[in-house]
């Protein structure tokens, strides 16, 4: 049973050279962060198809354009990387590395053979998961070779890449994580892999729904819906045939040959603040501004008391004037708000 499986996964692989993001490391004294879906119990000393290339990463734009893969590909083992579970994952695991804006990172990276060369370029999504890559990053120190391709083969390399200036991650259930891609420009491939960054001289995000500027145009939205029919059919057969007791198996018997673990980790629970809108956000406005102005009335202790009562009709007088500038500011408020939001 146990060598058909072999067998099998051997038979899976089209390409035939692969490279691995073995480790980023950022700022001194965090953990490094490791390529999602690498496995480090495959073996670096040899350059087959299996077990060598299994957990190599292939980043194809043409996979990811037609909805195949998101923007950190697959690798042969396991298929589309989920960038947002593996994120989690490695959150979990405390195996996130740490930067700030301008940091150079150290991003070792494992060539297995011919076109796991360099040069490796990289890129970021700052929201970690949305798939939008927001700027290229500098790399120095490249992995030698020429589109993809060298003599170097079971070799491990480290390249510097540096974070931005004006970095700002704003992902994952932390608010601060960025995604870092990077792939070379092997024919055969290109290979390479994705990895998580955690920011530390930033705020954490927090996010709330109407607030988030993701957008599709019309025309991508349609394309998808008649790609996702087309793929549906096939999509249900799949997922059909990985339920069945025999793949069941065969997934526990590789999960179990290659040691591949999860550390679990129970997620907080986020409760968010009621947001008030259009004519309800001035109401509250002004019962908020009412509660304020009473608690730091009743704040000021009986010891006035003949003051208070003295300037009663003067202190009523700028309570009501106070109450009217409240909500007149308020209805301003969020009028310039809609203006604004028309104009965009």
């Amino acid at each position: 049973m146990l060598s058909s499986i072999l067998y099998s996964a051997a038979l899976l692989s089209l390409a035939n050279a692969h490279g691995v993001i073995l480790a980023a490391q950022g700022e001194a004294g965090s953990p490094p962060s490791v390529g999602f879906q690498v496995d480090t119990a495959i073996a670096r000393n040899c350059t087959g198809i299996s077990p060598c290339q299994q957990d190599t990463t292939i980043i194809r734009d043409a996979e990811i354009s037609a909805n195949i893969v998101n923007e950190c590909g697959r690798t042969e083992l396991t298929g589309n990387i989920d960038v947002g579970e593996n994120t989690e994952n490695a959150l979990a695991a405390g195996a996130v590395t740490k930067v700030k804006a301008g940091t150079l990172m150290t991003v070792t990276i494992h060539q297995v053979n011919a076109d796991g060369a360099g040069p490796y370029t990289c890129d970021l999504d700052q929201t970690s998961n949305a798939g939008i890559i927001s700027q290229n990053l500098t790399v120095t120190n490249n992995v030698p070779g020429v589109n993809g391709l060298s003599q170097g083969k079971t070799q491990d390399f480290n390249i510097t890449v540096a974070m931005p200036s004006n970095l700002a991650c704003t992902g994952a259930s932390t608010g601060n994580i960025c995604t870092v891609r990077c792939r070379n420009n092997a024919v055969a491939g290109p290979f390479g892999g994705c990895f998580a960054v955690q920011q530390t001289d930033i705020t954490p995000t927090a996010n709330s729904a109407n607030q988030i500027a993701t957008a599709q145009t019309l025309a991508d939205v349609t394309e998808q819906i008649a790609e996702n029919n087309v793929d549906l059919p096939v999509a249900i057969a799949a997922n059909q045939q990985q339920g069945t007791a025999a793949q069941i198996q065969a997934n526990e018997a590789v999960k179990a040959l290659l040691g591949v673990t999860v550390t679990s980790k129970a997620a907080a629970v986020q409760t968010l603040a009621v947001e008030n809108v259009g004519v309800n956000a001035a109401g509250a406005s002004v019962a908020t501004s009412s509660a304020t102005s009473k608690a730091s009335k009743a704040a000021k202790g009986a010891g006035k008391a003949t003051a208070a009562t003295a300037s009663t009709p003067t202190a009523t007088a700028a309570a009501k004037k106070g109450k009217n500038n409240n909500k007149r500011e308020s209805g301003l408020k969020w009028a310039k708000r809609a203006l604004l939001e028309e104009s965009l």
